[in-house]
């Protein structure tokens, strides 16, 4: 008999006496409320209370019209949100301005989310009017349909008809639209 024996078996009837001497405890849901009373079971009827979803309902389509802002964008740095959208796409940019050199115009390109492919270029279009002062504001729309995928978001590769300018852009608030009856 080697040495280690004596001391391998004098350690697992420790380990087996210390599981068998510990302690069982159990847990309810009264006991896990806090003492002070900052958390409590919510009551679905409360008024005001709201269903908050990670994803839509099934059958359900998500977020469609949204508003922001853009914040120091350099050409193609940065995508929007995405928003759930398969045909009309409004983009309307308020108070548009480059920090260096002061700004002109800037190109804006929609892209369909595919999952699991590559994305679709929608196409661009060049804001201008955007740039004229701070409440000055572009429009601009995308009436295009791909199969495949149903989240569109946009980027912005060219600032004053430029992919590689040193400027970043920021546009006051940004409006996003995706109904064509208004």
């Amino acid at each position: 008999m080697t040495r280690t024996t004596p001391v391998r078996a004098l350690l697992i009837a420790a380990l087996a006496a210390a599981t068998l001497v510990g302690t069982v405890t159990s847990a309810n849901a009264e006991s896990a409320q806090p003492a002070n009373g900052d958390a409590y079971v919510a009551n679905p009827n409360d008024p005001g209370l709201i269903e908050l979803y990670s994803a839509p309902e099934p059958g359900q389509m998500g977020p469609m019209n949204w508003d922001g802002a853009i914040g120091s964008w350099a050409p193609g740095s940065f995508e929007s949100r995405h928003w759930d959208d398969n045909d009309y796409t409004e983009v309307r940019f308020v108070g548009c301005v480059v920090d260096q050199g002061g700004g002109k115009s800037a190109g804006v390109k929609l892209w369909q989310a595919i999952p699991f492919s590559l994305d679709k270029d929608m196409g661009t279009q060049t804001y201008y009017n955007c740039f004229t002062g701070p409440s000055a504001s572009t429009l601009a729309w995308w009436n295009v349909h791909y199969e495949d995928g149903d989240q569109r978001y946009f980027t912005i590769p060219q600032i004053n008809g430029s992919t590689t300018i040193r400027a970043t852009m920021s546009v006051k608030k940004v409006y996003v639209d995706t109904t064509l009856a208004d």
